[in-house]
């Protein structure tokens, strides 16, 4: 499931990922979020937070993903990854790569930090 989170700056989609992550949520939540945001600016971040009961993926959702990316790939300014898993940490590294806008990974104990360098305007 895919929560968006309130408190953030117009230019920052926020989600909560938790439980399994379908389809549906993208569809209804995530896509809808990003074009309404894209609608007002140029580019915008993204804060991505996983809870500890996050479970994973359905297969239907990594091929969302995979276009999620292909079509909005030069649309994000910074993305921020939360979580303590060390599997999801590893994962969001390796995909750094691949995103041409600074990615980065903090812990939940280090959300502030990770607050502060999402609101920063520089890259």
């Amino acid at each position: 499931m895919l929560e968006i989170l309130d408190g953030f700056n117009h230019d920052t989609v926020a989600i909560k990922a938790s439980g399994v992550v379908t389809g549906d949520d993208y569809d209804k939540r995530l896509l809808p979020a990003i074009e309404g945001r894209l609608k007002d600016h140029a580019s915008i971040k993204l804060w991505y937070e996983f809870d500890e009961g996050f479970k994973g993926i359905t297969v239907e959702t990594l091929w969302d993903d995979a276009m999620l990316g292909f079509f909005h790939l030069t649309d994000f300014s910074r993305v921020v990854i939360i979580t303590d898993s060390d599997w999801i940490t590893s994962m969001a590294k390796a995909m750094a790569y691949m995103i041409p806008c600074p990615v980065k990974v903090f812990d939940k104990s280090n959300s502030h930090l990770a607050e502060q360098w999402i609101a920063d305007n520089e890259s």
